[in-house]
């Protein structure tokens, strides 16, 4: 796609600011390059903002307009949320003594 297709014939979609900002040679985050890669993919949506239905595509759980993202939460237990607390006070404790000041002469 060229910006000045896009420009006049894409509609205003999740993707369109990202793919014309690559576009235009700035650099863009992880996210908004999966957004400008799905606008660009659906053709700047000129058919609407529809589901694409290519769920054999690694982006399709990110797809703006997917109706049946794949994606799932993780479910957590109760003895993993125990241990990552413990995970996440240890490495507290080991951060604030390593962030004192030492004395350097």
């Amino acid at each position: 796609m060229k910006i000045k297709d896009i420009d006049n014939y894409g509609l205003l979609a999740q993707g369109k600011n990202e793919l014309l900002k690559f576009l235009g040679g700035d650099s863009i985050t992880r996210k908004e390059a999966m957004l400008a890669k799905c606008y660009e993919c659906m053709n700047g949506y000129i058919d609407g903002k529809n589901d694409c239905c290519i769920k054999t595509c690694p982006l399709y759980s990110k797809m703006p307009y997917a109706t049946n993202k794949s994606h799932k939460k993780r479910e957590m237990s109760d003895e993993d949320k125990k241990k990552l607390v413990e995970r996440l006070s240890k490495g507290r404790a080991i951060s604030e003594s390593s962030d004192t000041p030492k004395n350097v002469e």
